[in-house]
């Protein structure tokens, strides 16, 4: 292999901070999921108009103020996945999803009625997921070429070595030709697996009153804390000069950090003598304040001096402190829902729900000046605008019924239909002109399809004291795509790779369906 470095920069340790993409930053703000309460999570999450549930605080904060005595009500449960592609492979656990209380306070006045205080710990969203991404047929295109094209484009001195690309050719990924061009090798076939754990924590605190029984309004102030944690291995096989060449790319990423949001709700009985109920809530966006790490490891057919290893890899790390800090502001969400009450027997809710990920803003936090003042934040005008042409609004649609058995059995049941965010064909363009993608460790992503959940639920009483059950299936599917092909209608690689002209990726479809178990504990005073 030609070179234009020396083979001792393989052992250079690179410092690469972690792209973090636009792709990302849809999953951490997503809110995709029915989390909460047994009898929250059993009605499809649809109380934003019928509230006095605990978990009600996080769609409608007004629904508190339907409370008439204090409430406690602690959740768990389990998660798991059916798409094992291994039997040893482990794609369950336990959950701990939602703590509360509220108090409620009769109030000696002409108009107000109740004023109720409530605290609220739930999970927005499970991160969990595993799945395996295996093509048979890329067609010739390679992560190699991908890095190679990046290469071509970015090449700076000072740089290189930090970048995901720089470390790629110094483990001999990738050559360059004595005019200085980078070209990869075409790949036969891929495996891509990931692995992802973690959770968005909501910290919710609502002030909520009732006026005449008819007027129901609330106020949450919410806290989230982030923890995300990913593991991928990507492997390419190729032929070259008669041997096999195959690498493999294995990288773990984590988030952490924490976000403030407020949200205001209303519930109205418009008709005096009617059980029947509108609710409108308004969320403003969350303001994160996160941390990203990532650590990687290349193996390699080739030692540091390019020779070419017949049994066995070279390794090339990553470094073990490589950390982006950035600021991330989700949509603002608006939810308008309706819910009635038939006596004491049944009760109904429908919700709607409006965020558009286009709106998802990263920037990278200020800093302390040579004088003492702090500079304004800094946003990723690039990353912002692949983030708008990514991604699309939202629409959340949830149903809920419960039926009473008898005084003290009650049946469930709920329904969600939520539309991907994604624009058609979208895709994760790493050519871009954004101080985030400079160092980017991966270059898979998932086109996500819309979601539909099911759920079912049973409640028990028996005086003060209640136990609730529900399931609940999330059926979802990804295309996923284990780098972006856009080098294809590169000239430069189109003269070399004539074949390769305007060749797509082909996406490997991929099952995220999900189970769960739910069961919450009460106890009303």
């Amino acid at each position: 292999m030609n070179r234009l470095l020396f083979a001792t920069l393989f052992c250079a340790t690179a410092t690469p901070l972690l792209a973090q993409t636009a792709y990302t930053n849809a999953e951490l703000s997503s809110t995709s999921d029915v989390i909460g309460t047994a009898r929250y999570v059993g009605m499809g999450g649809a109380l934003g108009a019928l509230g006095a549930d605990i978990s009600a605080i996080s769609s409608n904060p007004a629904a508190i103020g339907l409370y008439r005595r204090a409430d406690v009500a602690l959740t768990a449960g389990g998660l798991w996945q059916k798409n094992k592609q291994y039997k040893e492979d482990n794609t369950g656990r336990g959950t701990f999803d939602q703590f509360g209380i509220v108090g409620a306070w009769k109030i000696d006045a002409p108009k107000v009625r109740y004023f109720n205080v409530g605290f609220n710990y739930q999970k927005k969203y499970n991160f969990f997921n595993a799945y395996y991404a295996d093509n048979d047929t890329p067609g010739g295109l390679s992560q190699a070429d991908m890095m190679a094209d990046l290469a071509n484009k970015f090449y700076n001195e000072d740089t290189f070595d930090k970048t995901l690309y720089g470390a790629m050719y110094n483990a001999w990924i990738y050559d360059n030709d004595e005019q200085g061009f980078y070209n990869g090798v075409g790949a036969d076939k891929n495996r891509f697996s990931s692995y992802t754990t973690g959770s968005v924590q909501a910290f919710d605190i609502n002030f909520s009153t009732n006026v005449l029984d008819r007027y129901y309004l609330g106020l949450t102030i919410g806290i989230d804390n982030v923890e995300y944690n990913r593991f991928t291995e990507y492997t390419e096989e190729r032929t070259f000069n008669e041997t096999i060449q195959d690498y493999t790319l294995a990288s773990e990423h984590h988030i952490s950090g924490y976000g403030v949001n407020v949200k205001l709700g209303a519930i109205v009985r418009p008709f005096e003598d009617s059980p029947f109920r509108v609710g409108l809530t308004v969320e403003t966006p969350t303001w994160y304040k996160l941390k990203s790490t990532v650590f990687y490891d290349i193996y390699s057919k080739y030692d540091k001096d390019g020779n070419y290893i017949q049994d066995g890899y070279s390794m090339l790390h990553s470094g073990d402190d490589n950390y982006l800090e950035y600021n991330l502001r989700t949509p603002w969400r608006a939810r308008v829902s309706m819910g009635s009450t038939i006596d004491r027997f049944f009760a109904w809710g429908l919700e709607y729900e409006y965020a558009n990920y286009g709106k998802n803003h990263m920037s990278y936090p200020g800093y302390d000046t040579w004088d003492g003042f702090s500079a304004s934040s800094t946003p990723d005008r690039e990353m912002n605008k692949l983030n708008r042409r990514t991604f699309q609004g939202q629409h959340t649609v949830k149903a809920g019924a419960e039926l009473n058995l008898t005084d003290r059995l009650a049946l469930r049941l709920g329904y969600n239909y939520i539309t991907t965010p994604y624009k058609k064909n979208a895709r994760l363009q790493q050519d871009i002109d954004s101080y985030a993608m400079d160092y980017v460790a991966g270059t898979a992503y998932s086109n996500l399809s819309d979601v539909n959940i099911i759920t079912c639920g049973l409640g028990y009483r028996y005086k003060k004291f209640y136990v609730d059950l529900a399931y609940r299936f999330r059926q979802q599917r990804a295309d996923v795509y284990a780098f972006d092909d856009s080098f294809t209608s590169n000239a430069d690689f189109v003269r070399d790779n004539p074949t390769l002209a305007n060749k797509t990726l082909d996406p490997v479809d991929v099952n995220l369906n999900r189970h769960s178990i739910t069961c919450t504990l009460g106890f009303k005073f």
